[in-house]
């Protein structure tokens, strides 16, 4: 993370790296997001007419993909908060309000009203008591934009602090002292709030109020990197460090996940106060900050740089992870017809849906494409396609 006020060709550095971590992060979303539509069931999807869950494939997969659902988009919550200090110092705090509620608040509308109960459509075409598209979006949710929710919460706590209280002069900089604490307070903050729902709660239109607490935690990190003006640069040695950490947190997660799912009782880790949900906290609480930073590090040092390819995709991200869900169940159902079992499908359809959920066409095809529609495809084509392309400019991931 380049330090606020540096140059231009730093600056442009800057956004490789983070671009190449968004392309990835979400890329990883749609694999998970892919394996529940077929071989896990610890979430539900908008089409799974297809899954297989009792099979060796499908329990190598599900706790792999079960830690990338709850750790997996950590970093980016760092990088949104190192990018709001910078913001919120151009615009002032009314002004960076009204650039997230722009960023954030109006792709949030579109996925509700729109991506959303689309993709309920489609994933159910072939059940017997399908709903509208208007009987699904009477019954819509925020589903995957859970994130943007959060963010935009933390966006708007960020500017009301900064309000009250203006940052004076550069702060001291996050040491191992600061990361002792932000875990801890996702621990507890976490704990506390599994009392009144679960990890894996589905309530207030599915906003996964569970992950606020490391969610604001993560944004605060960034926010203090951003204002110390460090350039969060760690060394070979702790990076190390990080990954040691997050490799034994993830395996001793999954072992717990496993004896208490063996024994049926996965719901008493996941709520109430007992050994084992204080066990599952303090393993979130350090999993969260060790693979965070890890993840940062590594790839920030891995892939500095990208060529023209991933820099489009980089661009496109917001949009991709916004509308990822139709794309991807519109691939699946194009899959539907070939006669292969859910496992190799799951491997089949993550290989074309990752770049299928990337790909954007060109401007001048907009023209082309709304001449040969017609009746609803056009009205489609003529403003929701538009629409995304112009999302896709929000970069509301950062």
């Amino acid at each position: 993370m380049t330090s606020i006020g540096r140059g231009p060709g730093q600056v442009r550095q800057r956004e490789q790296w983070v671009g190449t971590l968004r392309v990835v992060l979400i890329s990883g979303v749609i694999v998970v997001h892919t394996a529940t539509a077929y071989v896990t069931d610890f979430a539900g999807y908008y089409y799974d007419d297809e899954r297989v869950t009792n099979s060796v494939v499908s329990i190598a997969v599900a706790l792999p993909a079960l830690m990338g659902g709850v750790f997996g988009l950590g970093p980016l919550f760092v990088v949104a908060g190192w990018f709001s200090v910078e913001s919120l110092e151009r615009r002032g705090p009314a002004g960076f309000v009204d650039s997230r509620l722009v960023r954030l608040g109006i792709p949030l509308v579109f996925f509700v009203v729109l991506v959303n109960p689309l993709a309920d459509y489609l994933g159910d075409l072939w059940e017997d008591d399908a709903l509208t598209f208007l009987g699904n979006l009477a019954d819509t949710e925020f589903s995957i934009m859970w994130f943007v929710v959060a963010l935009l919460a933390c966006s708007l706590g960020y500017a009301a602090l900064r309000s009250i209280r203006p940052l004076a002069g550069s702060r001291p900089r996050p040491d191992r002292g600061s990361l002792i604490v932000a875990g801890s307070v996702i621990s507890v903050g976490s704990l506390a709030v599994w009392q009144f729902t679960t990890l894996l709660d589905t309530h207030l239109l599915n906003a996964r109020v569970s992950a606020w607490t490391q969610a604001a935690v993560l944004f605060a990190l960034g926010v203090m990197a951003a204002e110390s003006d460090w350039d969060g640069r760690l060394s070979r040695r702790t990076e190390r460090r990080l990954g040691q950490v997050t490799v034994v947190g993830l395996v001793l997660t999954l072992v717990l996940v496993a004896y208490t799912g063996a024994r049926d009782q996965l719901d008493m880790a996941l709520e109430g106060l007992n050994w084992a949900s204080v066990s599952l906290a303090i393993l979130y609480g350090v999993v969260s900050i060790a693979y965070t930073l890890w993840c940062l590090t590594w790839l920030r040092r891995r892939w500095p740089t990208h060529g023209p390819l991933m820099a489009k995709a980089g661009r496109g991200s917001y949009a991709t992870y916004l509308l990822h869900p139709v794309v991807l169940v519109t691939v699946m159902l194009a899959f539907r017809v070939v006669p292969l079992g859910a496992q190799p499908k799951f491997v089949i359809v993550s290989v074309v849906a990752v770049p299928a959920c990337f790909a954007r066409p060109a401007p001048e095809a907009w023209r082309t494409l709304t001449r040969s529609s017609s009746g609803a495809h056009a009205v489609f084509v003529m403003h929701v396609l538009p629409a995304v392309d112009a999302i896709e400019q929000c970069d509301g991931l950062g």
